[in-house]
């Protein structure tokens, strides 16, 4: 939801919450911002500051969605010991007690902080397995506009492949999987429907702001070597 006047009041009271706060309330919002896509370098320098209270009384959703927060906001350099100690946490928890979102954040966060040269423990056989189970939201199902797109592009002589692993060595199944791509010249095309963008607080209106899950798989596609091109489901 866009609404920059809420977001920037809790980006100004930042210290009040990570202080006053339970670990529930600062890893949930840190992990809105993310979301959203929203800059908030005052809410995470105030949660470096304040790590030892998510560490010592959250659980492994709250350490998930930090992680979470952390990397797709491209934040992991700027504050590595927070990454460090949140991902280390994160992996000792037992494996089984894992949720389906808890998985599919580690797996990202790890795609993402390796894309971005940020060395973090290796996740043990059995949570990497579980990791690679996961399968995203929209498995296989590529809309009618997407398929259009993909008939048109061979059409014009486009020699291209759908759902395509962004890695040649890859064992996290579908997830970051390229709508269209041509592995050979390293092209990689995203058909962008509704749920890549923010949305109008009250009128529910779809903006053509990008969400902060959009903007983080692109930069992790150019990171790893694709010339990455978005097209707009309203452009179609």
């Amino acid at each position: 939801v866009k609404s920059p006047n809420r977001f920037s009041q809790v980006e100004k009271h930042a210290e009040w919450l990570v202080q006053e706060g339970t670990p529930q309330n600062i890893s949930n919002t840190v992990w809105a911002f993310a979301t959203l896509g929203i800059e908030s370098p005052n809410l995470f320098t105030c949660i470096d500051v304040h790590r030892e209270k998510l560490l010592q009384n959250g659980n492994v959703q709250d350490w998930c969605n930090t992680c979470y927060a952390i990397a797709v906001m491209d934040v992991g350099k700027i504050h590595s010991n927070l990454l460090v100690d949140m991902w280390s946490r994160a992996l000792k928890a037992n494996v089984s007690s894992l949720g389906t979102e808890d998985l599919r954040q580690l797996a990202q966060v790890e795609a993402f902080t390796k894309a971005d040269g940020i060395e973090l423990d290796e996740p043990s056989s059995k949570l990497r397995q579980r990791m690679g189970s996961i399968k995203t939201k929209d498995q296989n199902t590529a809309s009618g506009s997407q398929k259009q797109i993909s008939g048109m592009l061979t059409e014009l002589g486009f020699s291209h492949e759908n759902e395509v692993p962004p890695l040649e060595k890859w064992s996290m199944g579908d997830m970051l999987a390229i709508d269209m791509a041509c592995p050979k010249q390293k092209i990689a095309i995203e058909f962008d429907g509704p749920f890549h963008y923010l949305k109008e607080v009250g009128t529910g209106d779809v903006t053509r702001v990008e969400n902060g899950a959009t903007k983080a798989k692109r930069r992790f596609l150019e990171r790893v070597g694709w010339k990455v091109i978005n097209l707009n489901y309203q452009d179609w």
